[in-house]
């Protein structure tokens, strides 16, 4: 693929995308490419999934960052699939509070990072996220319920103290 002549990292769907971008530009039509919304998914049991910014990543560069999270043992479909071993992080600009990363550990992980992806692409804040409906009992839901985590809304987990 067009994309895979670019480099690091090799992933398919980086190239297939970058692909888009290059017959896009050589049409003399509008694109872009943004390498931090690259989705990363490690193939274990269970997967690890992640895009964006890391903690790491973050501290590194000076960029102030909060998180939320919703551990996977208060999600009823995790807990009904018996796998519950996981959790869902969301990594928020501490002062505008929108999305700059996320990761994700559990069954399907891989499945649901796309929508963090989109949220980062789209600028979404932890607002938007905590009141995108997600239908029940899902573990995708862990997504929004993250989201509420960070802005201490989460009906799921005990109320946090600050």
């Amino acid at each position: 693929a067009i994309g895979d002549i670019v480099g690091q990292p090799m992933l398919a769907h980086k190239a297939v995308h970058e692909a888009h971008v290059a017959a896009e530009a050589a049409a003399g039509e509008k694109s872009a490419f943004n390498a931090r919304v690259i989705p990363s998914v490690a193939y274990t049991d269970p997967e690890v999934a992640w895009v964006g910014i890391t903690e790491d990543e973050a501290k590194a560069q000076g960029i102030k960052v909060t998180k939320g999270l919703f551990p996977w043992t208060a999600s009823g479909r995790a807990i009904a699939n018996t796998r519950d071993e996981g959790f869902t992080k969301l990594l928020f600009d501490a002062q505008t509070h929108r999305i700059l990363g996320g990761g994700i550990v559990g069954t399907h992980a891989g499945d649901m990072i796309g929508e963090i992806a989109l949220a980062i692409e789209m600028g979404a804040d932890a607002v938007d996220i905590g009141k995108t409906i997600h239908p029940h009992p899902t573990l995708g839901e862990s997504i929004g319920l993250a989201a509420e985590a960070f802005e201490g809304a989460c009906t799921d987990l005990p109320p946090v103290k600050r």
